[in-house]
């Protein structure tokens, strides 16, 4: 017996685009834009479109905006510094951001309604610490640029973390160090010696403070000498 056909329902568009209104219909699109072979390296699969355009509409993204404005680093999604400021700049407490650069130094100050102003520096100093000045890549070709993102990465997320909904500045967490831990690889900020006893000869008092986590602690092949 032959199956009865069916009928495609039909998508809407408006002035905005493409209108979204059931899993079915975001499936469908998904689809079309892996098939246009215009999607972002990272996202090789409808599904992994969806996932992207899922993030973005909870950000309040449309869906090519949130594929433009959502990348995959280190296995989690993210977003770019610039999307970050857009979604803060957007957020109905912002009031102003000031950004500059002087000495190698960035500061980044985001001022909101409800709350006093975020300060964050981030310098040539803390770049040397963390093993990325002078990093082949970006680090290299455009310091103060990357300097300034990160400041503006860590002010934001302080200051609006009800905009950016957990999710990472990519800026930031391409920088993170990877090390494995019982099979699993782990993404740490901090850049981590092999054994504790260099880690505690070249540690500031933040990064002692970090053995107390456990997750961290069990990066090294020895945390308790």
């Amino acid at each position: 017996m032959a199956l009865p056909k069916t009928t495609p329902i039909e998508i809407s568009l408006d002035q905005h685009g493409v209108q979204i209104r059931s899993f079915d219909e975001m499936a469908r699109f998904c689809k079309a834009v892996i098939n246009s072979g215009l999607a972002p390296k990272s996202f090789n699969s409808p599904e992994a479109v969806m996932v992207a355009i899922q993030h973005g509409m909870e950000l309040g993204l449309a869906p090519m905006q949130a594929l433009q404005s959502i990348a995959v680093v280190n296995g989690k999604p993210v977003i770019y510094g610039d999307t970050a400021l857009a979604l803060a700049t957007s957020h109905p407490a912002f009031l102003d951001i000031e950004e500059t650069v002087e000495g190698n130094v960035a500061t980044c100050v985001v001022k909101r309604r409800d709350r006093s102003a975020v300060v964050r520096t981030f310098s040539e100093a803390d770049a040397k610490k963390a093993g990325l000045w002078g990093k082949a890549g970006p680090w290299q070709q455009y310091p103060n640029r990357m300097l300034q993102m990160r400041a503006r990465s860590w002010a934001l997320r302080d200051a609006f973390p009800d905009a950016l909904r957990g999710l990472g500045i990519r800026e930031e967490v391409q920088d993170y160090q990877i090390k494995t831990a019982r099979g699993r690889e782990v993404a740490s900020s901090v850049v981590l010696p092999e054994t504790a006893a260099e880690f505690f000869a070249v540690s500031d008092d933040s990064q002692r403070a970090a053995l107390n986590d456990k997750a961290t602690a069990d990066l090294f092949e020895e945390v308790s000498k």
